[in-house]
C-alpha cells in the first residue's frame, strides 16, 4: 500500500468514527423555561458516603473492561452543563459512619451539606420522621411515574409515600445493589462433580428450590482426604441475617409488612415465616455450612474470605458485592437469586431488595430550584445506552449473571419491599442469631421478640 493510500484510509476511519460518536451521543434533554432559568448559575451537589465524581475534571474513574459507557456518559454530562451554564458533582461528604448524622445536623441547620443526600432507606426515614424532608412528589418538573427518560424506581416511590406526598426517589435500580442473591464458586462445583453451571440451569427450569439446594449443598460439602474432617462446605454460616433475608423472603415471607393504610404491622407469626426460621434450622443440623471459628477473636466478617478464598462453596449475600470484594476473587463464580421455597408467591423467585435512596432537604431551597434541582438529577441519571445489559456484562464473570438472574433482579413483579428498614431499632438478627443455639419450635424464637418487634412497630406507626 502507498504512502497515499495509508493516509486516505486513516482519513476514513477517523471520519467512521466520529459518525459513530455522534450518533452514539444521546442529545441534552431541553429544560423548561422556568427551570432553564433557575439553573444557570446553580451549584449542584449530590452528597454520599463513596466517591467523589466532577465532569470538569474527574475522567472515568473505574472504567469496565470493554465498555465505553463511562466515556459517553462523560461526554453527556458535560454537554448538558455546558448548555445550561451550572455546575453538578457527586461529592463524598461523610463516612458511612457520619452520613447519617451530617445529613440531620446541616439540614436542620438549614444549611445543608448537599443539595441532594444519597442515603440508606433507615435514615432517609429519621429524616423524614424530622420533617425534614421536602415532598419531591409536588414539584411538577419531572414525572415520577415515567418510565423516560427515566425509569423511576415505584417501590421506593411507594414506600416513602406518605399522605399522599412522596418524599424520596430513586432512578430504576440505579446506585445500590442490595438484592439477595447465591454467589456460587464454580471450581469447587466441578470437583464435587457437579456442572460448574449447575444454579443457573436449575434456576433457569423453575427447580431452584429449597429442597434441591439442600441436596446440592450436601454434595459440596466434603472430606476430601478421608481423614474424618470436612474440608469444603457448602456455605458459612454468616451472614446469619442475610442468610434468614434469603429464606424468608424466597418463601413469600415478610419481618414487617405494611397494609393499605400504609400502617405497618408484625408479619414474622405466619406459616411462611415459620416455615423458613424451620428450613435454617434444617441447614444448621445437615452440617452443611462451616461454623463460626470458637474465639473472641473472631471477626464479624469471617465468612468473607471463607468464600473468596475457596474454602466454601456458596455465600448468600448482596448482590453489590458483585463490583466490590468479588472483583478479584480468583476463581470464577456465578450468581443466582435464593432458591424458592414451598410457598413461593406465584412459584416464583422473590427479589428482596432495598435501595439507597435521593432526598431533598426541606430547607434551604425555593419551590423554583427544587425544580431545576429533580430535573437536573433527572437528566443526570439518564442512562446513555438503552442496552442496560452493556453496564452489567463487565461486573460479572459470565454472561448468565446477567441475561438470566440480573434480568430478573430488574423485573417488577418480583421485587418485595425490605419495610423492617422502616422500624427504628428492630433487629431481624434478634432471631437469625439465636438459630445456632435454639432447640426448639420455631414459634418459639418468634413470640420470644414479639413484645419488643409489636412495641417497636407501634412506635414507628405513631410517628
Amino acid at each position: 500500500m502507498t504512502r497515499k493510500s495509508v493516509i486516505i484510509a486513516c482519513i476514513v476511519l477517523a471520519v467512521l468514527f466520529v459518525s459513530v460518536v455522534s450518533v452514539s451521543a444521546i442529545p441534552v434533554p431541553n429544560a423548561p423555561s422556568g427551570v432553564r432559568n433557575t439553573l444557570r448559575g446553580m451549584n449542584i451537589v449530590l452528597g454520599n458516603w463513596w466517591f467523589d465524581y466532577n465532569p470538569a475534571r474527574s475522567p472515568p474513574t473505574n472504567q469496565w473492561v470493554g465498555s465505553d459507557y463511562q466515556e459517553r456518559q462523560l461526554d453527556y454530562r458535560k454537554r448538558l452543563l455546558a448548555q445550561y451554564n451550572f455546575t453538578m458533582v457527586e461529592r463524598n461528604i461523610a463516612s458511612w459512619n457520619e452520613m447519617a448524622s451530617v445529613a440531620a445536623t446541616s439540614m436542620m441547620a438549614g444549611r445543608p451539606a448537599a443539595s441532594v443526600f444519597r442515603l440508606q432507606p433507615d435514615w432517609a426515614l429519621a429524616l423524614y420522621r424530622q420533617n425534614l424532608l421536602y415532598p419531591v412528589s409536588t414539584r411538577r418538573s419531572v414525572n415520577w411515574n415515567a418510565t423516560t427518560p427515566v425509569e423511576w424506581n415505584q417501590m421506593v416511590t411507594q414506600a416513602f409515600t406518605f399522605g399522599g406526598r412522596t418524599f424520596a426517589f430513586a432512578d430504576d435500580y440505579g446506585w445500590s445493589r442490595h438484592a439477595a442473591v447465591v454467589f456460587f464458586n464454580k471450581r469447587l462445583f466441578r470437583e464435587a462433580g457437579l456442572d460448574p453451571d449447575l444454579p443457573y440451569n436449575e434456576q433457569r427450569a423453575g427447580t431452584w428450590t429449597w429442597e434441591r439446594f439442600l441436596e446440592i449443598s450436601k454434595r459440596l460439602t466434603r472430606d476430601i482426604n478421608n481423614d474424618g474432617v470436612i474440608d469444603i462446605y457448602a456455605m458459612p454460616a454468616d451472614l446469619s441475617t442475610e442468610i434468614l433475608d434469603a429464606l424468608v423472603s424466597s418463601n413469600g415471607a415478610m419481618y414487617v409488612g405494611r397494609d393499605a393504610r400504609g400502617r405497618l404491622f408484625n408479619a414474622t407469626n405466619t406459616p411462611n415465616f415459620i416455615e423458613a426460621v424451620n428450613f435454617y434450622m434444617r441447614l444448621r443440623d445437615e452440617g452443611i455450612m462451616k461454623p463460626k471459628p470458637p474465639g473472641d477473636g473472631t471477626p464479624w466478617n469471617w465468612h468473607i474470605p471463607e468464600f473468596n478464598d475457596g474454602r466454601v462453596a456458596m455465600r448468600i449475600d448482596q448482590d453489590y458485592l458483585a463490583t466490590g470484594d468479588l472483583r478479584n476473587m480468583r476463581d470464577d463464580w456465578g450468581m443466582v437469586l435464593p432458591p424458592k421455597g414451598p410457598r413461593a408467591p406465584n412459584n416464583n423467585y422473590v427479589v428482596f431488595n432495598d435501595e439507597n435512596v435521593m432526598v431533598i432537604p426541606a430547607r434551604g431551597f425555593t419551590d423554583a430550584q427544587v425544580d431545576a434541582i429533580v430535573w437536573a438529577v433527572q437528566s443526570w441519571v439518564t442512562p446513555v445506552d438503552a442496552n442496560w445489559r452493556l453496564q452489567e456484562y463487565p461486573n460479572f464473570r459470565d454472561r448468565r449473571a446477567v441475561d438470566e438472574t440480573f434480568a430478573m433482579i430488574r423485573d417488577r413483579r418480583l421485587w418485595q419491599w425490605k419495610y423492617h428498614l422502616h422500624v427504628p431499632g428492630l433487629q431481624r438478627g434478634h432471631i437469625a442469631w439465636q438459630i445456632w443455639g435454639h432447640d426448639g419450635e420455631p414459634a418459639q424464637l418468634i413470640e420470644a421478640v414479639s413484645q419488643t418487634w409489636n412495641a417497636l412497630i407501634a412506635d414507628a406507626n405513631s410517628n
